[in-house]
Protein backbone atom coordinates (compact mmCIF):
# COMPACT_ATOMS: atom_id res chain seq x y z
CA UNK A 1 0.00 0.00 0.00
CA UNK A 2 1.61 3.59 -0.60
CA UNK A 3 0.58 6.85 0.61
CA UNK A 4 1.07 9.99 -1.04
CA UNK A 5 1.66 12.90 1.06
CA UNK A 6 0.90 16.51 0.15
CA UNK A 7 1.76 19.79 1.22
CA UNK A 8 -0.53 22.05 1.86
CA UNK A 9 0.18 25.47 -0.07
CA UNK A 10 1.38 28.59 1.92
CA UNK A 11 2.66 25.57 4.21
CA UNK A 12 6.42 25.99 5.84
CA UNK A 13 9.11 23.76 5.40
CA UNK A 14 9.84 23.70 8.89
CA UNK A 15 8.82 21.91 12.16
CA UNK A 16 6.02 19.90 12.36
CA UNK A 17 4.23 22.16 14.77
CA UNK A 18 2.38 24.88 12.53
CA UNK A 19 2.84 22.37 8.86
CA UNK A 20 -0.25 21.40 7.99
CA UNK A 21 0.10 17.52 6.06
CA UNK A 22 -2.70 15.93 4.32
CA UNK A 23 -2.56 12.41 3.79
CA UNK A 24 -4.27 10.56 1.05
CA UNK A 25 -3.86 7.07 0.86
CA UNK A 26 -4.44 6.74 -2.71
CA UNK A 27 -3.19 3.26 -3.03
CA UNK A 28 -6.19 1.99 -0.61
CA UNK A 29 -8.99 3.93 -2.44
CA UNK A 30 -7.73 2.18 -5.30
CA UNK A 31 -8.21 -1.03 -4.74
CA UNK A 32 -11.54 -0.43 -2.88
CA UNK A 33 -12.97 1.20 -5.79
CA UNK A 34 -12.11 -2.66 -7.75
CA UNK A 35 -13.85 -4.61 -5.51
CA UNK A 36 -16.85 -1.98 -4.50
CA UNK A 37 -20.18 -3.30 -4.98
CA UNK A 38 -23.52 -1.55 -4.03
CA UNK A 39 -27.72 -2.81 -3.32
CA UNK A 40 -30.30 -1.00 -2.79
CA UNK A 41 -33.88 -1.56 -2.22
CA UNK A 42 -37.59 0.46 -2.02
CA UNK A 43 -40.89 0.01 -1.94
CA UNK A 44 -43.59 0.63 -4.60
CA UNK A 45 -46.87 1.45 -3.81
CA UNK A 46 -50.19 0.24 -5.23
CA UNK A 47 -53.62 1.64 -5.24
CA UNK A 48 -57.28 1.08 -6.40
CA UNK A 49 -59.24 2.97 -5.24
CA UNK A 50 -63.37 2.57 -5.99
CA UNK A 51 -66.04 5.08 -5.41
CA UNK A 52 -69.37 4.03 -4.01
CA UNK A 53 -71.60 3.48 -8.06
CA UNK A 54 -73.71 2.06 -10.11
CA UNK A 55 -73.23 0.69 -13.88
CA UNK A 56 -76.42 0.59 -16.08
CA UNK A 57 -76.36 -2.15 -19.04
CA UNK A 58 -79.05 -2.89 -21.53
CA UNK A 59 -78.05 -6.76 -21.55
CA UNK A 60 -78.08 -9.22 -18.71
CA UNK A 61 -74.08 -8.98 -18.13
CA UNK A 62 -72.63 -5.72 -17.32
CA UNK A 63 -69.51 -6.35 -19.49
CA UNK A 64 -69.73 -2.86 -20.57
CA UNK A 65 -71.68 0.19 -19.34
CA UNK A 66 -73.66 2.04 -21.67
CA UNK A 67 -75.33 5.73 -22.41
CA UNK A 68 -77.57 4.49 -24.88
CA UNK A 69 -80.17 2.42 -22.64
CA UNK A 70 -81.97 0.97 -25.42
CA UNK A 71 -84.70 1.32 -27.78
CA UNK A 72 -88.76 0.88 -27.07
CA UNK A 73 -89.98 0.08 -30.57
CA UNK A 74 -93.80 0.52 -30.97
CA UNK A 75 -93.32 -1.18 -34.83
CA UNK A 76 -95.28 -1.03 -37.46
CA UNK A 77 -98.60 0.48 -37.78
CA UNK A 78 -101.35 1.68 -40.13
CA UNK A 79 -103.31 5.30 -40.14
CA UNK A 80 -105.87 4.30 -36.97
CA UNK A 81 -105.76 1.83 -33.74
CA UNK A 82 -108.47 0.99 -31.60
CA UNK A 83 -106.24 -0.62 -28.64
CA UNK A 84 -102.97 0.49 -27.24
CA UNK A 85 -99.38 -0.75 -29.24
CA UNK A 86 -97.54 -1.47 -26.55
CA UNK A 87 -93.41 -2.15 -26.59
CA UNK A 88 -90.67 -3.11 -24.42
CA UNK A 89 -87.35 -2.16 -23.85
CA UNK A 90 -85.53 -3.16 -27.00
CA UNK A 91 -88.32 -5.96 -27.11
CA UNK A 92 -86.84 -7.87 -23.97
CA UNK A 93 -89.95 -9.57 -22.86
CA UNK A 94 -88.61 -8.38 -19.35
CA UNK A 95 -88.39 -4.64 -20.81
CA UNK A 96 -85.47 -4.00 -18.12
CA UNK A 97 -82.53 -2.08 -18.12
CA UNK A 98 -79.77 -3.62 -15.60
CA UNK A 99 -78.00 -1.79 -12.74
CA UNK A 100 -75.02 -3.16 -10.80
CA UNK A 101 -73.64 -1.12 -7.89
CA UNK A 102 -71.19 -1.46 -5.11
CA UNK A 103 -72.35 -2.87 -1.82
CA UNK A 104 -71.91 0.71 -0.13
CA UNK A 105 -74.92 1.87 -2.56
CA UNK A 106 -77.97 0.08 -0.59
CA UNK A 107 -80.75 2.15 -3.04
CA UNK A 108 -80.89 4.27 -6.22
CA UNK A 109 -83.69 6.78 -7.67
CA UNK A 110 -84.58 6.32 -11.34
CA UNK A 111 -86.14 9.64 -13.49
CA UNK A 112 -87.36 9.39 -16.68
CA UNK A 113 -88.04 13.18 -18.06
CA UNK A 114 -91.17 14.32 -20.51
CA UNK A 115 -89.13 13.39 -23.84
CA UNK A 116 -88.26 15.81 -26.61
CA UNK A 117 -91.51 16.34 -28.03
CA UNK A 118 -93.59 16.45 -24.34
CA UNK A 119 -95.59 19.14 -22.73
CA UNK A 120 -94.47 19.01 -19.36
CA UNK A 121 -97.54 16.26 -18.65
CA UNK A 122 -97.00 14.05 -21.55
CA UNK A 123 -94.71 12.20 -23.78
CA UNK A 124 -95.11 12.47 -27.42
CA UNK A 125 -93.82 10.67 -30.19
CA UNK A 126 -93.36 12.71 -33.07
CA UNK A 127 -92.49 13.46 -36.79
CA UNK A 128 -92.11 16.70 -37.18
CA UNK A 129 -95.44 18.02 -37.26
CA UNK A 130 -97.68 15.65 -35.94
CA UNK A 131 -97.54 13.88 -32.41
CA UNK A 132 -98.98 10.90 -30.42
CA UNK A 133 -99.27 10.51 -27.11
CA UNK A 134 -97.74 7.81 -24.99
CA UNK A 135 -97.03 5.89 -21.49
CA UNK A 136 -94.12 4.46 -19.80
CA UNK A 137 -94.70 1.69 -17.63
CA UNK A 138 -92.47 0.18 -14.44
CA UNK A 139 -94.74 -3.10 -14.98
CA UNK A 140 -95.95 -4.65 -18.44
CA UNK A 141 -99.07 -4.48 -16.93
CA UNK A 142 -99.35 -1.16 -17.07
CA UNK A 143 -100.78 -0.62 -13.59
CA UNK A 144 -97.66 1.42 -12.40
CA UNK A 145 -96.46 4.40 -14.69
CA UNK A 146 -93.32 6.49 -14.60
CA UNK A 147 -94.57 9.87 -14.28
CA UNK A 148 -92.91 12.59 -16.15
CA UNK A 149 -89.50 13.41 -13.79
CA UNK A 150 -90.75 11.48 -10.66
CA UNK A 151 -88.22 9.36 -9.17
CA UNK A 152 -89.23 5.94 -8.49
CA UNK A 153 -87.09 4.07 -5.78
CA UNK A 154 -85.06 0.93 -6.37
CA UNK A 155 -83.48 -1.46 -3.49
CA UNK A 156 -79.87 -2.96 -4.09
CA UNK A 157 -79.98 -6.36 -1.96
CA UNK A 158 -77.41 -7.85 -3.55
CA UNK A 159 -74.03 -7.35 -5.49
CA UNK A 160 -76.14 -9.03 -8.37
CA UNK A 161 -77.88 -6.58 -10.83
CA UNK A 162 -81.13 -4.85 -10.11
CA UNK A 163 -83.35 -4.23 -13.41
CA UNK A 164 -85.36 -1.38 -13.81
CA UNK A 165 -88.40 -2.22 -16.21
CA UNK A 166 -89.56 0.39 -18.79
CA UNK A 167 -92.63 -0.58 -20.76
CA UNK A 168 -94.18 1.65 -23.34
CA UNK A 169 -97.82 1.99 -24.52
CA UNK A 170 -98.95 4.42 -27.32
CA UNK A 171 -102.61 5.20 -26.68
CA UNK A 172 -105.24 4.09 -29.24
CA UNK A 173 -105.66 6.14 -31.52
CA UNK A 174 -109.11 5.95 -33.88
CA UNK A 175 -108.72 8.58 -36.37
CA UNK A 176 -105.81 8.38 -39.18
CA UNK A 177 -102.89 10.21 -38.20
CA UNK A 178 -100.03 11.35 -41.31
CA UNK A 179 -97.45 8.69 -42.07
CA UNK A 180 -93.89 9.27 -41.11
CA UNK A 181 -91.08 7.77 -38.44
CA UNK A 182 -92.61 9.19 -34.78
CA UNK A 183 -89.39 9.71 -32.75
CA UNK A 184 -88.71 11.08 -29.23
CA UNK A 185 -85.52 10.97 -26.98
CA UNK A 186 -85.72 10.85 -23.40
CA UNK A 187 -83.26 11.14 -20.50
CA UNK A 188 -82.90 8.74 -17.87
CA UNK A 189 -81.14 9.76 -14.67
CA UNK A 190 -79.99 7.25 -12.07
CA UNK A 191 -79.11 8.71 -8.26
CA UNK A 192 -77.49 7.03 -5.59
Amino acid sequence: MSAVMIQREGAGTGAMTGKHWMVVAAGTLALLADDAQAAMSGQINARLILIAGCEVTNTSTPESPVSDFGTLDFGLQGPTWNAPIKASLDGDSSGKLNVACNPSVTGFTVTIDGGSHGDGNTRRLSNGRQTLPYQLFVDPSGARSYSNGKQHNFAVTSAAQTPIPVFGSVVANTRAVPAGVYTDTLTVTLDW
